[in-house]
């Protein structure tokens, strides 16, 4: 999870002067108040535990509620800055005391480490960045601190007071500058860090997906049932179109059951080579028509039924296959020898 410790602190630097300039204001002006209270009570009022108690009852009341701003304001800015980075996390073992931590020659290896230079270039980098902003800011008021000392003290006081909160205010944008800066970086590592390896997404894959040399063997053998399944059907078909050496496509045709020729076996080259073998072992009619063979093995496949725009080609072929199966049916008229002898009884 990315998260940027700088963005608190930058949020925590703005937060703290505005609160500062609210409710600090009452704060002043109540500790204002209590002191000359304080002062004027002291000269008339004999000192005794009771009225010290009660005394600092009444302290306590009236500085309760600006200072209970302040401090509740800047819990609510680091909570509601780190939830935004992060969402609702929590993280139990932080709370935990490490022996291991307080390790030194762990902790200079962190030190001295890619990541602890990194981490010091970076200091340096704000460093750099704070002090020229600060320095740029003084420089343009030289001439006002130099005119402080012909003013009162209300007037000293209340110049330095804006000008601090002037300075304050510029070196906290521009370290919320730099902190945004430092979260984009901070994403970006920790994306970077959950971008797996080459070696890591084959791992993956074989953990979900399975070894890939045994999913090829599984296709190969589904592959290979599916095409016996195919060739057991070829004694049922009706006819065998073919191109007549690159494709080759079987069709059933009941009926009683079939609203459409049905395709049950396709291939090409040598599966084609093996459909008509098996055409011609069964019997199965083969009739040579290039351009139905193709439309027929590209635009249907098997177990699906002829669609409609091929309805008339189909009929001439089925027209041809019927009447020569009606031919080979036919009863012939048998010569006058053959008749005598099939009449004869043997003796």
């Amino acid at each position: 999870m990315a998260r940027s410790v700088e963005l608190n602190t930058a949020a925590a630097i703005l937060a703290g002067i505005y609160l500062l300039r609210g409710p600090g204001t009452q704060l002043a002006a109540s500790l204002q108040g209590l002191m000359q209270d304080t002062l004027a009570a002291v000269a008339t009022t004999e000192l005794t535990p009771a009225w010290v108690t009660a005394t600092g009852g009444q302290i306590a009341l009236r500085l309760v509620l600006p200072l209970g701003t302040i401090i509740l304001g800047m819990m609510a800015t680091g909570i509601v800055t780190t939830v935004a980075q992060t969402g609702p996390l929590w993280a139990g073992k932080r709370l935990g005391f490490d022996l291991s931590r307080l390790d030194p020659i762990a902790g200079f290896g962190r030190i001295f480490s890619g990541h602890g230079l990194m981490e010091l270039a970076r200091a340096l980098l704000k460093l750099g960045v704070v002090g020229w902003v600060a320095y740029s800011y003084l420089s343009a008021e030289v001439g006002q601190l130099l005119l402080l000392g012909q003013t009162g003290v209300g007037g000293m006081a209340e110049a330095w007071s804006a000008m601090a909160f002037g300075l304050a205010q510029r070196v906290g944008m521009a370290y919320l500058m730099l902190a945004a800066a430092d979260y984009a970086y901070q994403r970006w590592t920790v994306m970077r860090s959950l971008r797996m390896t080459k070696e890591e997404v084959k791992e993956d894959a074989k953990s979900t997906e399975g070894d890939p040399m045994l999913r090829g063997r599984i296709r190969q053998q589904q592959r290979r049932l599916a095409r016996q399944r195919m060739f057991s059907k070829i004694p049922k078909a009706d006819v065998v179109i073919t191109n007549p050496t690159h494709f080759a496509v079987a069709l059933q045709y009941d009926r009683d059951s079939m609203a459409a020729p049905r395709l049950v076996a396709k291939g090409a080259n040598l599966v084609a080579q093996r459909i008509k073998d098996m055409a011609r072992e069964y019997g199965v009619t083969i009739v040579e028509n290039p351009p139905l063979a193709r439309a027929l093995f590209r635009s249907v496949e098997i177990d699906h039924d002829v669609p409609p725009d091929m309805y008339a080609a189909m009929a001439e072929v089925l027209a041809y296959v019927y009447s020569l199966k009606a031919r080979r049916t036919a009863p012939r008229a048998l010569p006058a020898v053959a008749a005598t002898v099939e009449g004869s009884h043997p003796a």
